[in-house]
């Protein structure tokens, strides 16, 4: 375990942004996470943690503490049982799987950042969530310094959320998910399909994917009484959700740009980093869509990322 300072976080995300990190780790195995965190209290260092970093906005001024990167890849399939560890880049484990004739998550083929991430915030795409697969995670819990196993009914999944997301205390080292075994073919052919998809309508700068979540379940019924005058597509109706990309389009500001940070020409949740963008500038251009969304359709967008640092 080495301890490192000073190290800049922007290379560790997947927007690119972000200050330094007083102090930094990587940790590669499971053992070494609580060697970390007392580190961290003797040290009297609050702690942060990361994989993939995708999903998150790093301050300009960095973190004032100890930030652990979660890199440990052990991987353990048995049949139709995979047990991966956070560390996993979530595209290269679908493909590790198909190796195994096991098949299940190709619409989450391609979603950036790794397991864990995924995990955290209940990642999902085109109808499938991260959770649909899930049997059980192995957590840290920080507060008793103790390893636990919790079952899926325990995780608390929600729409792009967790129990993991509600209490910083808990770390994932890494996650046992069930899936079919089969000849994966056909899945490879269809998720390869999707990628092409999801390129095509994503930007390639550097960004940290959707910006906000999509207004869905009580929050659509509310939406529905609060504009009863806009009319929205039969799809949105069926699937009792509206992008929150359609809600930036339509306010007109698609394209907007604040120095080097911009609301993607390809996609509207997304913010992108043209070049030397600050985090300062991705919060203004935040800030303005959300008022803009606000005061023409009376719905308060609700951020997806995580804000780090401020």
């Amino acid at each position: 375990m080495q301890i490192q300072k000073n190290i800049p976080l922007a290379k560790y995300t997947t927007f690119k942004i972000g200050g330094p990190a007083k102090f930094f780790v990587e940790v590669k195995e499971g053992s070494e996470l609580p060697k970390s965190i007392h580190w961290a209290e003797e040290n009297h260092q609050k702690i942060f943690t990361l994989s993939g970093g995708s999903n998150l906005l790093v301050s300009d001024q960095g973190f004032s503490g100890l930030v652990i990167k979660i890199d440990n890849t052990d991987l353990s399939i048995s049949d139709d049982t995979v047990t991966a560890g956070a560390g996993w880049n979530l595209k290269k484990l679908i493909e590790k799987c198909w190796e195994e004739d096991l098949v299940g998550m190709k619409n989450l083929y391609g979603i950036y950042g790794s397991l864990g991430g995924a995990l955290r915030g209940n990642a999902g795409a085109f109808g499938s969530e991260i959770s649909d697969f899930v049997e059980s995670l192995e957590v840290f819990d920080t507060k008793d310094k103790q390893t636990k196993i919790l079952d899926k009914k325990d995780c608390g999944f929600v729409y792009r959320g967790s129990i993991i997301k509600d209490n910083p205390n808990l770390i994932i080292l890494s996650a046992t998910l069930k899936l079919t075994k089969q000849n994966p073919d056909q899945e490879k052919t269809e998720a390869k399909e999707i990628f092409i998809k999801r390129c095509s309508s994503q930007d390639t700068l550097p960004s940290a994917g959707c910006i906000f979540k999509n207004i869905k379940d009580e929050r659509f019924e509310e939406f529905v009484q609060d504009n009863p005058n806009i009319k929205l597509p039969d799809i949105f109706i069926e699937r009792e959700s509206i992008p929150a990309a359609w809600l930036i389009e339509e306010t007109s500001i698609k394209g907007k740009q604040i120095g080097g940070a911009k609301i993607s020409d390809k996609h509207a949740n997304f913010i992108v980093n043209t070049g030397g963008a600050t985090a300062e500038q991705v919060l203004e251009l935040i800030s303005l869509i959300k008022m803009k969304v606000r005061n023409q359709f009376k719905v308060q967008l609700s951020e997806e990322i995580e804000l780090v640092g401020f």
